[in-house]
C-alpha cells in the first residue's frame, strides 16, 4: 500500500466511523450480517470495492453520477430517495446465525461436490463391470 493509497483508506474510515444511516432497513442489515458471517473477508472487500467505485465516480463520466449520490455519506437509503421514516439504529450488529448440521452438511456437499459425483460414477462403474 503506498502513502497516497493509505491516505485515501484512512478518509474513508473516519466518514465510516462518523455515518449514520438516516434509514436502518432490517432485512438489509440480516442479509448482509449472513453473508459477512460466510466470507472472512467481506469487510476488507467491500471496503476495496466502495474505494474503486469511488475512484471511478471522480471521472466526469455522466453514467457514474448515479454511483456518487449513491456512495454519499448524504445518500438517504437503499434507493437514494429521501425518506421521512426513521428506525432506530441498534447499539451493534446482530449476532451471526448458528447454521445446523443440515445447513454445514449441506454446504459440504456444495464445496465438495465434484469428489461426490466422481465418487458416485465409480461406484456405478464399479458395479457395472462386477455383473
Amino acid at each position: 500500500m503506498t502513502g497516497s493509497e493509505r491516505d485515501v483508506l484512512m478518509k474513508f474510515l473516519r466518514e465510516l466511523l462518523q455515518t449514520q444511516p438516516r434509514v436502518y432497513d432490517d432485512m438489509a442489515a440480516k442479509l448482509i450480517a449472513e453473508s459477512v458471517s460466510h466470507q472472512p473477508y467481506a469487510t476488507y472487500l467491500l471496503v476495496q470495492r466502495v474505494l474503486m467505485l469511488e475512484a471511478a465516480t471522480k471521472s466526469t463520466n455522466p453514467e457514474t453520477e448515479a454511483f456518487a449520490e449513491f456512495l454519499s455519506p448524504q445518500a438517504s437509503d437503499w434507493a437514494g430517495s429521501e425518506s421521512t421514516a426513521t428506525v432506530d439504529v441498534p447499539d451493534k450488529a446482530p449476532p451471526a446465525r448458528r447454521l445446523s448440521l443440515v445447513e454445514l452438511g449441506l454446504k459440504a456437499m456444495e464445496r465438495n461436490s465434484k469428489i461426490i459425483w466422481t465418487v458416485i460414477f465409480a461406484a456405478f462403474a464399479i458395479v457395472l463391470l462386477i455383473q
